[in-house]
């Protein structure tokens, strides 16, 4: 965005001149600025892909809710504007002002921090179970891959369009199939509580040896409980020790808010699904006019890997983690 835009939204804020602003570190959806200024720092989103806000009203309320939660790191906190919303419609764009958390991103290996990471997220898990009544209806996450993006309603045309050759292109087909078998019966027998949705050492700072903040709970909402620690656990696939990585990131996970026999079993099944999730995601941003193909081939390789993965190595990871049950430090 131009300084001139910039400036306009951060005027709704009343923010006081001078302010220097420089972009965040990751995220790739939206428009994230750090701010300072004389009142403070600031973290000001401005969204590319909403048209009806009230997933970030519901963000809103969540974040606000979880603020009386005695978490031992804080989430987001949205700024009033000058009208007295959390959100505004500035240009035609919808944008949002937090106050700054302090603390620095995790590198994308945790750098150390992740079984305390793991800890934090299952903390928040815990706080997350606990709240039952929202004001702003919460998304409500299933297994139906055709129902991830509004504009992917087939995910055979998605792998369609995500520039493999014929022989990848049919391995996927087949995982996301699988998927769709799988995932429905999950889907039915597992808990189901608000979920983060979203976590990444991208999205936890810390600071001084302990973590001071979780972020992003864009794509909060109601899902199975177990997903938040299989989107944990996603990444890990591609590390050199992938399932010492897995078993370390989970024992910590477990030693704060263990997970039943079901949910550990499930594990594998909702890896994959992770994977084709992000891949109808990314496929409906590309066909929206906000990502391109060079942003999905990569997607959707890792799609593909990770359902190689867990084919191979799905039984070992259940058999670690139910060590997990009911270990605490």
């Amino acid at each position: 965005m131009d300084p001139a835009g910039i400036d306009r939204i951060l005027d709704s804020w009343d923010l006081p001149r001078p302010r220097v602003t420089r972009p965040a570190e990751g995220g790739s959806q939206n428009t994230t600025l750090i701010v300072s200024c004389a009142s403070g720092d600031f973290v000001l989103r401005v969204y590319s892909n909403v048209v009806e806000p009230e997933r970030q009203r519901f963000e809103h309320e969540l974040v606000q809710k979880l603020a009386s939660a005695e978490l031992s790191f804080a989430v987001p906190r949205p700024v009033p504007s000058d009208d007295g919303d959390t959100l505004r419609v500035i240009d035609g764009r919808l944008a949002v002002l937090f106050a700054r958390i302090p603390g620095e991103t995790l590198p994308k290996d945790g750098g150390g921090y992740l079984g305390r990471a793991a800890a934090a997220l299952a903390e928040l898990d815990v706080a997350l179970s606990a709240l039952k009544e929202f004001e702003h209806r919460p998304p409500a996450f299933d297994a139906d891959l055709s129902r991830v993006h509004q504009l992917v309603d087939d995910p055979h045309d998605a792998v369609q369009d995500a520039g493999l050759d014929l022989d990848r292109r049919t391995a996927l087909t087949r995982g996301l199939d699988r998927t769709a078998e799988l995932g429905p019966l999950l889907y039915a027998s597992l808990p189901q509580q608000v979920t983060h949705g979203d976590f990444a050492f991208g999205n936890t700072l810390v600071r001084d040896g302990r973590v001071t903040g979780l972020l992003d709970f864009e794509h909060s909402g109601i899902d199975v409980r177990a997903m938040d620690l299989a989107v944990g656990l996603y990444r890990f696939p591609a590390y050199d020790d992938p399932l010492d990585e897995c078993d370390a990131f989970g024992r910590a996970y477990s030693s704060v808010l263990p997970l039943d026999p079901t949910e550990i079993v499930a594990l594998p099944t909702l890896l994959e699904l992770r994977a084709g999730l992000t891949l109808m995601h990314w496929v409906g941003r590309m066909r929206a006019g906000l990502a391109t193909l060079e942003d999905i081939r990569p997607r959707a390789e890792r799609a593909l890997f990770s359902y190689e993965w867990v084919r191979a190595n799905g039984d070992e990871l259940v058999r670690r983690a139910i060590g997990w049950i009911g270990e605490r430090v």
